[in-house]
């Protein structure tokens, strides 16, 4: 069921136009206002500040990849959910060198949910919000699990 609604919520997303970049770069504006420390984590932003962040090009460039990872993440709802384990896996393999830990999902979470309600408006229904919270869950601790973050 939760799949469904997200897989029909991002129909929304993907007929913005330019969406990739523009839900790109609200996820990171979201992002750095939930936790203002996270620009540290990108090497081409970090010493940049205010407004010009956002239209830094190595920012829009990662913005649009993280979109597609998104985008990528949500055709593979289905059936057979090992292709997508796996990549998810991957994915949270790679982003311990770039020094993302556990906590960060947490913020990230929050941001997709912001730049989700802002980018639908009225049709970020409380269903919808449930349904990407669930996703966003499974998705976040999946990513956790291929980090093989120390247990604390």
């Amino acid at each position: 069921m939760a799949a469904a609604i997200v897989t029909e919520s991002w129909k929304n997303i993907t007929a913005i136009e330019n969406y990739q970049e523009v839900a790109g770069v609200l996820l990171f504006r979201n992002i750095f206002s939930i936790a203002p420390e996270a620009k540290g984590l990108f090497k081409f932003v970090a010493d940049i500040e205010g407004e010009d962040i956002y239209i830094n090009e190595d920012l829009i460039r990662h913005a649009k990849s993280v979109v597609s990872a998104v985008n990528k993440a949500v055709e593979m709802l289905g059936e057979d959910l090992d292709p997508l384990v796996t990549m998810l896996k991957a994915l949270g393999k790679k982003h311990v060198k770039y020094g993302v830990v556990a906590a960060h999902y947490d913020v990230v979470g929050q941001a997709l949910l912001a730049t989700l309600g802002a980018a639908l408006g009225d049709k970020f229904t409380d269903e919808v919000k449930a349904a990407w919270t669930e996703i966003y869950g499974v998705i976040s601790s999946t990513m956790i699990a291929g980090a093989e973050y120390p247990v604390e």
